[in-house]
């Protein structure tokens, strides 16, 4: 099947390391790791990928009609958020341990408290937030939700108001059962509100989490081109790009002082809990 790229050699180390075994499946577009005991794919993408929207997003329709998780590794990704990514998978495979929500407590948390929490165990760190909140098991702080302010919803009726979950992210090694719940029905308390919605990324989730808290698929965002700049390792929308005229696209020998390189994502779920 080839040389093992080193990133990859890195990856499957890392992971046997916490007890997680995989196995690389045949294919001639993709580099696949089963994870044994388990119906997780991972799809690793090295930047220089030949590989299409489409044709990663036909993997995932393939392998979902096998009741199959593809999960799609970007090589950035675990260049530098290695620790957030391993927690991730062992939490997928079921290898965490279990705490129940009514074992915690609520608490509010203020910027730093919260930003920082994210940035050590979310994939993608904080991002802006007005409303943060936290969970505490006896006096550790094992999971995190931050929520935006309401916002009108005309379209909706008179008065209707929504907010959006923006991140949640546990403890390494924790799951905590109903916590999710606990923290948006906090939050719904103190905040006057009609739904609250959320997107999973179909990079990463199906979107199981959502329904078991009881929220409802509204829609589906489609797959969408990123830039990385290598300079920052920071990715960005084609919409949000920084000075774009001044981009060069890494393809054989044209670089420039600062590279860019064009990734893609496969999209996103809507979700929606109404109140």
């Amino acid at each position: 099947m080839g040389i093992t790229p080193e990133w990859i050699g890195d990856l499957r180390l890392r992971l046997a390391e916490k007890g997680i075994t995989v196995t690389r499946i045949s294919s001639e577009l993709f580099f696949l790791l089963q994870v044994e005991q388990s119906k997780i794919v991972i799809n690793c993408l090295p930047l220089s990928t030949k590989s299409t929207i489409q044709q990663v997003v036909a993997k995932q329709h393939e392998l979902l009609g096998k009741s199959l998780h593809l999960i799609n590794l970007w090589e950035d990704v675990w260049d530098n958020r290695p620790i957030q990514v391993l927690n991730r998978l062992l939490s997928l495979t079921g290898k965490n341990l279990r705490l129940h929500g009514r074992k915690t407590r609520v608490i509010s948390l203020n910027k730093e408290q919260a930003d920082n929490f994210l940035f050590a165990f979310h994939i993608q760190g904080p991002a802006l937030a007005r409303h943060k909140l936290g969970l505490m098991y006896e006096d550790e702080l094992v999971a995190v939700a931050t929520f935006s302010g309401t916002r009108l919803m005309k379209r909706q009726g008179e008065g209707y108001r929504s907010a959006e979950l923006i991140r949640f992210a546990t403890k390494p090694g924790v799951t905590v059962t109903g916590g999710l719940t606990k923290l948006i029905k906090h939050f719904a308390n103190q905040v006057q509100t009609n739904d609250i919605m959320s997107y999973a990324d179909r990079d990463w989730s199906t979107g199981d989490g959502y329904k078991a808290a009881g929220f409802t698929l509204h829609s589906a965002v489609p797959p969408a081109y990123l830039w990385l700049d290598t300079s920052t390792s920071k990715r960005y929308f084609e919409h949000r790009l920084p000075n774009a005229l001044n981009i060069t696209v890494a393809t054989g020998e044209n670089q420039d002082d600062v590279r860019f390189i064009r990734l893609f994502n496969t999209g996103s779920l809507k979700y929606i809990l109404y109140l």
